[in-house]
């Protein structure tokens, strides 16, 4: 039996409360019935159910390789955040993106443990199926519910299959992945105004990226986040599809039906890439940039391509590759990268960020 936690106890004294407002309402006319629908149950689509939450969000457990956190930051959730899994070494960024001051957010130890989650007493916790959920670490959607914890999955890694849990993972495109959680982050934490105006931006930065002229042929773009036995790259369904595709290129395992995956060298020998776009964790290790480019610059299936012979290779942070609201910035300083190697036409597209 789970013990009562502090979000679980908070949530049955607000239940009370809502219960003697509501007696309040129906002696005291029509205002006060109104002021407590304004601040009832929330209900969005998540994966394609219809989930139900008690109220709006007061304390948020963000997580998931932090991109996420970009959305809820753009929606003016900031103070609502109770602790998140990103590195400090990407503050600079999210701080500059969206105007904002994340030092003093308290962040997760990874591997995120059940615990932590529960010790960071959250109303609502924010993961995916290709990371948090996948139960790894032992937390899962169901042991959240177990502690009182109401939990929600980033849209870009919903179940193909919802009852397997090794069904493959993407079931919208990624910028409808990102415009779902846009619009649901601001019903989950009462900022819908704010996610209207977000939406709206985001909209007209996306259609600006795809009006810009295209070269003869796209440039074949292959996502480099880690190696060691294999490459940990993207496909169709994840955010990187996406941001490469509104960059004006073409991802060279567009091919495969998932998101986040592991490719072999081999099939990496045969992609052919004409640009390799390297994920920089910005981690405590200093090094993690230089070693990633050794492998790419010494490996056999690497080495010989156009694109290292050429020394086309652009490093980007991962914080705005995973998806969320920075995705938007990703594809921006992804297509004036591709413009600056002469592989695409030139434009005045340059992003928010200087990343020089």
């Amino acid at each position: 039996m789970a013990l009562p936690t502090p979000a679980r106890v908070r949530r049955a004294a607000a239940a009370l409360t809502a219960g003697a407002v509501l007696l309040l309402a129906a002696c005291g006319g029509a205002a006060e019935s109104e002021t407590e629908d304004a601040a009832g149950p929330v209900s969005v689509e998540n994966c394609g159910e219809e989930t139900s939450y008690d109220a709006t969000a007061e304390r948020i457990v963000a997580t998931s390789n932090s991109a996420n956190i970009g959305t809820l930051l753009r929606v003016g959730a900031l103070d609502q955040i109770a602790a998140m899994s990103l590195s400090v070494g990407n503050d600079a960024i999210l701080n500059e993106l969206y105007d904002v001051d994340v030092t003093d957010v308290p962040r997760l130890k990874s591997p995120i443990s059940l615990e932590s989650v529960v010790g960071a007493d959250p109303d609502l916790l924010i993961g995916s199926y290709s990371g948090l959920f996948s139960g790894s670490s032992g937390v899962t959607r169901e042991a959240a519910a177990d502690q009182g914890v109401p939990t929600y999955v980033i849209s870009d890694s919903c179940r193909q299959d919802p009852a397997d849990p090794a069904s493959k993972l993407g079931t919208m495109s990624p910028w409808d992945a990102v415009r779902a959680d846009i619009v649901n982050y601001g019903e989950l934490t009462g900022n819908t105004a704010e996610a209207e105006a977000a939406l709206a931006e985001f909209d007209e930065r996306l259609a600006a990226l795809e009006a810009a002229p295209q070269g003869d042929s796209a440039p074949q773009v292959l996502l480099f986040d880690s190696a060691t036995t294999d490459v940990y790259t993207s496909g169709r369904n994840g955010p990187p599809q996406g941001v490469i595709e509104a960059a004006g290129a073409e991802n060279v395992f567009a091919a495969e039906d998932t998101t986040w995956f592991r490719a072999s060298w081999e099939s990496v020998a045969t992609s052919e890439p004409d640009v390799i776009v390297v994920m920089d964790y910005r981690s405590d290790n200093p090094n993690e940039v230089k070693e990633k480019l050794t492998t790419i610059r010494t490996n056999a299936a690497l080495k010989d391509t156009e694109a290292v012979r050429e020394d086309r290779i652009i490093v980007l942070p991962l914080v705005l590759f995973t998806s969320g609201y920075p995705n938007i910035e990703a594809a921006e300083q992804l297509r004036a990268g591709l413009e600056a190697l002469g592989l695409l036409p030139e434009t005045d597209i340059t992003g928010t960020l200087d990343l020089s």
